[in-house]
C-alpha cells in the first residue's frame, strides 16, 4: 500500500467541542510508534504517503479535554482507507487490533 486515506469522523468531547485527533505510524512488529502524520479536530479527510516499515496506525483520541487521550492500534487496511466512525469505542484506554501472528 501506498497511499492510506482516513476519514476522521466529527464526534464532540465530554466538553461539546470536536474531538482532537493524533495519527502516527506503527513500525516493525507494530510495537515501536513511528512519526506522526496527523493532529487535528474530526470532520476532516486526509491523504499519507505510508513510509517504508509501516505495519499499522496508532490513531489517538481525547474524549475527555485536558485528561490522557485514548488510542487503538490499526494494521494497515488492505482497502486503504480508514473511516474512525467505524472503529470500536466500548473498550475504553489502549487497545491494538493488531495480529502480531500476521507480521
Amino acid at each position: 500500500m501506498s497511499e492510506l486515506r482516513i476519514v476522521w469522523h466529527l464526534q464532540t468531547s465530554d466538553f461539546g467541542e470536536p474531538m482532537t485527533w493524533f495519527g502516527s505510524w506503527l513500525i516493525g512488529e507494530g510495537e515501536a510508534e513511528g512519526d506522526w502524520f496527523h493532529s487535528g479536530r474530526g470532520a476532516a479527510e486526509t491523504s499519507h504517503e505510508v513510509p517504508d516499515g509501516a505495519v499499522g496506525v496508532r490513531l489517538r483520541f481525547w474524549p475527555s479535554e485536558g485528561l490522557d487521550p485514548e488510542y487503538i492500534d490499526l494494521p494497515l487496511p488492505e482497502s486503504g482507507v480508514i473511516e474512525t466512525i467505524a472503529l470500536d469505542y466500548d473498550h475504553p484506554g489502549p487497545f491494538s487490533r493488531l495480529d502480531l501472528s500476521q507480521v
